[in-house]
């Protein structure tokens, strides 16, 4: 029985229609029932998702949503609104089959009957992020040629863009960044505070140093921590407000800074050696600028060689100190009475005429500290100081000898 010549109008037209929706190659076409399941999936479907008809149709569209999304209950979201609104457009993230991640431009129409009745819904999705990459080459190019690694970042804080010089940093593929948040290059302990830094930055976008004063690390796909820098700069676009971040691996720099600081430490112990000159007496030759670092190291070098050789005189030759402040002579005055602590006596010899000024300037008391013009004076007074001692000690033994041995 031949169909009426209406419905084989009717039929025509639809296959022109699904004709020309398999013609359109760069965009997915879906069409959706009631349910939110595939009724219709398109070649540009099929291209742009990875997905064959006979994989998609009559599963949920929910498939192609991220695993936040889903647990957001996007599909569900979308489905009330169409009806209502008849039309609307958005911005989202959608998952190929392979897994990868890509911006999508979200178009759902509502299909209605000749009543009116909306019986099914018509989905067209567009890959966002291949049509901005070839919407100007030249960005992407200086992108892909910039020895740092590049990071195109939205303000839900997930990566739009990154460059082959951050798979390389950060052992990721391409694919695996692209619709991720930004804090999974970056260790667990970091990434509550980083997100509240992303937020002040898209409150207040400006171009600046992250985390100025703050040491940062990268995290790699294998795991492994690295130390970072990175810049940050606000990208105005029609679509909103992105951020660009440059992340720069300091490894080398900083273990070079790790070497000089080493370096200096061991320039710094050897200008200021202690020197044991005769038995239980130290002389502490000081040479050079001498600040409160440089002064705290001193002091921790002499207490520890004191306990080491159980001295009981200290000689602190500063002839060699070109200038004295408040806080280098109160720091000095302090290892002093630290000393005296342990039961060691300090003399001081080499003060030049302008220290003495100034010490005497900036009011700075040095109380029972003995002082001598050159260190052969010092060792002088040195030697004195232990024969009493010796002989002090020696009556002391003599006084208590008796008792002892009754």
């Amino acid at each position: 029985m031949t169909p009426p010549a209406g419905d084989q109008d009717l039929r025509g037209r639809l296959r022109d229609v699904e004709t020309m929706l398999d013609a359109v190659t760069d965009h997915a076409i879906i069409k959706l029932d009631l349910a939110g399941n595939v009724a219709r999936w398109s070649a540009g479907a099929q291209a742009l998702m990875g997905y064959s008809a006979a994989e998609v149709l009559g599963q949920p569209a929910s498939m192609f949503y991220t695993d936040e999304d889903r647990a957001g209950r996007l599909a569900e979201r979308e489905l009330a609104t169409a009806p209502e609104s008849g039309r609307f457009e958005f911005e989202g993230w959608r998952v190929r089959k392979s897994g990868q991640r890509f911006r999508a431009g979200v178009v759902v129409t509502a299909i209605r009957d000749e009543a009116g009745a909306v019986t099914g819904l018509t989905k067209v999705i567009r890959d966002l992020t291949a049509e901005r990459q070839r919407a100007d080459p030249m960005f992407h190019g200086l992108l892909e040629s910039a020895p740092d690694a590049m990071v195109i970042v939205a303000s839900d804080g997930r990566i739009t863009l990154a460059n082959a010089r951050t798979d390389q940093m950060f052992g990721y593929r391409r694919e695996d960044l692209i619709g991720r948040e930004i804090e999974m290059l970056l260790p667990p302990r970091f990434r509550g505070g980083h997100e509240r830094h992303r937020t002040g930055f898209f409150a207040e976008p400006q171009p600046r140093q992250m985390g100025v004063g703050l040491e940062l690390w990268g995290l790699r796909r294998d795991g492994t921590e690295f130390p970072i820098d990175v810049s940050l700069s606000p990208l105005r676009t029609d679509k909103g407000l992105l951020v660009s971040a440059a992340i720069r691996d300091i490894t080398e720099r900083r273990e070079q800074e790790q070497r000089l600081r080493r370096q200096h430490e061991e320039i710094m112990e050897l200008s200021t050696p202690v020197i044991q000159v005769w038995d239980k007496v130290l002389t502490l030759p000081v040479i050079g600028t001498l600040d409160s670092t440089r002064a705290a190291r001193l002091t921790e070098g002499l207490l520890f060689k004191i306990a080491e050789t159980q001295a009981e005189v200290v000689i602190f030759d500063i002839s060699g100190v070109p200038t004295i402040d408040t806080q280098v002579a109160l720091h000095l005055l302090g290892t002093v009475q630290a000393a005296a602590l342990m039961g060691t006596v300090s003399i001081m010899c080499g003060v030049r005429p302008q220290t003495a000024q100034s010490m005497v300037h900036l009011g700075i008391d040095i109380g029972q500290l003995r002082s001598r013009t050159t260190l052969r004076q010092a060792l002088q007074l040195a030697l004195t100081l232990l024969a009493e001692r010796a002989e002090a000690a020696a009556g002391l033994t003599e006084l208590i000898g008796p008792a002892g041995a009754g």
